[in-house]
């Protein structure tokens, strides 16, 4: 099976958002009560649940789509005619109608997690699947959807621990549009040790560290590539490199050899004229 499934009394904790809980608690309680419609489900409420929502009837073997959220329309990408689920090879649509047949069956909320073929990298669709009785014996399954990124937090942690010292900086320009100072937006840790820096980064501009001051770095950030020889500046302790972005600037920050290292490594580098030992 292309998806994964939970099934019990709630979902995860650890894969659950606000909206889902609410939602599985909301449906448990209409249920209960026998007040269970869709427009108490979704639309009694002031959270905005309607546009991550699509509303399914079973046809057959399959099921028929009767609305589909704002925010669920590029997920479904379907036409004017096409109305069914598993229209196409799709292996999620099809698990999802098996799913969608189950839930029916036993009358119970479930909870799935599954990756799609338009889906980002790093990205995964949690699901909640609610069954609605209707008319008769006729059942409406509501899910709701939300795409999960976890690139975010994969990025940091691949910034943060980063063996190469960066720190990211949002320009602070003069009337003249001049970049003269900069926020520290992020720090990594190498960075960190290599500036002695522990403090909180709230406030705090690059002009305010000790290994900053007297270095002629803002003029250059932005200036035009053919205008600016190097993007290799130098510091009393460490050369910085600068990255340019649209909006942020980084730098990087590499520590010099000490001195001692630069002339064993200059020695080193010469001829070799001793004599052979006889």
């Amino acid at each position: 099976m292309a998806i994964e499934v939970f099934t019990g009394t709630s979902i995860p904790r650890d894969l659950s958002t606000a909206d889902m809980e609410y939602l599985w608690a909301k449906w448990r309680t209409l249920n209960a009560t026998n007040d269970l419609t869709l427009q108490r489900l979704i639309d009694d409420t002031d959270r905005p649940l309607r546009d991550r929502s699509i509303a399914l009837i079973p046809v057959g073997d399959d099921f028929a789509y009767i609305y589909v959220g704002e925010a669920m329309l590029d997920f479904v990408k379907r036409g004017a005619s096409d109305t069914l689920l598993m229209r196409g090879d799709s292996v999620v649509s099809k698990d999802l109608a098996e799913v969608y047949r189950r839930v029916i069956r036993e009358m119970s909320p479930v909870f799935i997690r599954f990756t799609g073929r338009r889906s980002a990298p790093g990205t995964l669709w949690h699901q909640v699947v609610f069954p609605l009785p209707v008319a008769g014996d006729q059942v409406m399954l509501v899910s709701y959807s939300e795409l999960v990124s976890h690139q975010l937090e994969i990025y940091e942690h691949l910034f943060r621990t980063a063996p190469d010292a960066i720190a990211v900086a949002s320009p602070i320009s003069n009337d003249a549009g001049h970049v003269t100072d900069g926020w520290v937006m992020m720090m990594n840790d190498r960075a960190r040790e290599l500036l002695r820096y522990t403090g909180p980064i709230g406030n705090l501009r690059l002009s305010s560290l000790p290994q900053f001051t007297g270095i002629d770095l803002w003029g250059r950030i932005y200036a035009p590539r053919s205008a600016v020889t190097s993007t290799l500046l130098t510091a009393p302790d460490f050369t910085i490199e600068i990255l340019r972005f649209p909006h942020v600037f980084g730098l990087r920050l590499t520590p010099k050899l000490p001195a001692i290292f630069d002339d064993e490594v200059t020695l080193a580098s010469q001829p070799f004229d001793a004599e052979p030992v006889l």
